[in-house]
């Protein structure tokens, strides 16, 4: 069974049952084996793009294994090898690094670019398919049009309530101050003239307020 590097990723996370582990991350480890000359990564025959196998798969999740583990990466490559028996290059790649400084080098550029478009391709796939995995996932939290409209409607009733509440107990609060003796409401001014202690009936009605709201919004609300 082969994958693309997507793929390959999503069946690393699924046998590790690890999600956090991204196409970059597991692009890079294999192109530093192949650099290495540790592991050779197939590829097919018409496009020259990379592709994984069982072989592969093993060797990834022994990479991460050992990486949560704390490993060095250079380290890790070294037991590779000992670990697996690793995939052999191509005996052309060999030659291609024989010949590097001789008069075939413009040919040797051609193949490099057409790898690193290659490569550049395989990983641009691999996030546009990831981003487009991420963006249907938050679509599908997204409360659709006609929750919204409950909510905003629940909002509005909730602040009606709420002013409806603050009101009533507003108009209570003038009730009881206007009870108590005339002495505690009214301050004397001269000889004969009574003013009503305006400071102290705000910070009454305020503090009935702050008192009694909290029940008489649940009852309101039916809570």
């Amino acid at each position: 069974m082969y994958w693309k590097i997507s793929d390959f990723v999503e069946e690393i996370k699924l046998t590790l049952k690890e999600e956090n582990l991204h196409v970059n991350t597991v692009y890079g480890w294999f192109k530093r084996l192949e650099k290495e000359r540790i592991h050779y990564i197939s590829r097919t025959v018409d496009t020259n793009e990379k592709i994984y196998d069982e072989l592969d798969l093993r060797i990834a999740i022994f990479i991460k294994m050992k990486r949560n583990e704390k490993w060095a990466i250079k380290v890790i490559f070294e037991e590779v090898k000992n670990e697996f028996d690793v995939r052999p290059f191509p005996v052309e790649n060999m030659e291609i690094t024989n010949v590097v400084h001789n008069s075939d080098t413009n040919a040797l550029n051609s193949r490099l670019l057409e790898e690193l478009k290659s490569s550049l391709k395989e990983i641009a796939v691999a996030q546009f398919s990831e981003v487009q995995s991420q963006y249907e996932e938050i679509i599908k939290k997204l409360p659709d049009p006609k929750n919204r409209e409950e909510e905003r409607e629940n909002r509005f009733k909730e602040m009606v309530a709420r002013r409806r509440v603050e009101y009533q107990l507003e108009r209570e609060a003038q009730l009881i101050w206007a009870t108590k003796p005339e002495e505690e409401r009214m301050e004397k001014i001269g000889w004969f003239k009574r003013i009503e202690k305006e400071e102290e009936r705000d910070l009454f009605i305020k503090e009935y307020i702050d008192k009694n709201f909290e029940n008489k919004l649940r009852k309101e609300l039916g809570l």
